[in-house]
């Protein structure tokens, strides 16, 4: 789909990628988190190759949150305990309930089946997810999509302010580009290949 493509992403810079619909978006981040292996080419993480890392380590240090969210089985609490179950080097916190009041959803929500929740808590109980296994990159496929405008314009802010503070980096796929506005540098997909905007 993409051919010869290189790019970089500093630390703690908020990247953009842009693109008609259908042109490799979501592939390139499905590539990043190694959920697609790439015909050719590879991966660098702070002076890794990608091959020497696991594969739970490189998840856990490059984490994708696809446009549709996936609720894992159980309830919201479970949800977020999942995290430190798979990665038990990560300190569980005190209070798990500060990780949704972080992505702007209440903590009556932990008692809840994650399966009942609407697309858009899905997507912010995503995001509380990978916030908790303290990553060094976020890929963002359409991270607003089932948002409204209020809840869209916190996320966006939110993930200004943890890039801002130095704690990560994102890479954040939308056709809306009032939404790639905290981006420093966008990239453009087209006719199979990446270019600066």
């Amino acid at each position: 789909m993409l051919e010869n493509i290189s790019f970089g992403l500093r630390e703690a810079e908020i990247l953009g990628l842009a693109g008609p619909s259908g042109c490799g978006k979501s592939t390139l981040l499905r590539v990043l988190c190694r959920l697609h292996e790439p015909d050719s080419g590879c991966v660098w993480l702070q002076d890794r190759h990608w091959d020497e890392m696991g594969i739970l380590e490189y998840r856990r240090r490059v984490c994708f949150i696809p446009q549709i969210p996936v609720a894992l089985a159980g309830t919201v609490e479970a949800n977020l305990h999942y995290v430190y179950d798979l990665h038990r080097d990560l300190a569980r916190p005190k209070d798990i309930g500060e990780l949704l009041e972080r992505v702007r959803l209440p903590r009556n929500l932990l008692d809840q089946a994650a399966s009942n929740l609407s697309v858009g808590e899905k997507q912010r109980l995503a995001l509380a997810r990978a916030l908790a296994l303290q990553p060094d990159v976020l890929l963002l496929d359409e991270p607003t999509s089932a948002l409204d405008a209020d809840n869209a314009k916190h996320i966006i802010e939110l993930l200004a302010e943890i890039c801002g503070n130095g704690a990560l980096s994102a890479l954040i796929s939308s056709h809306i580009s009032e939404h790639l506005h905290i981006a420093e540098r966008t990239l453009i997909i087209e006719e199979r290949s990446i270019r600066s905007a």
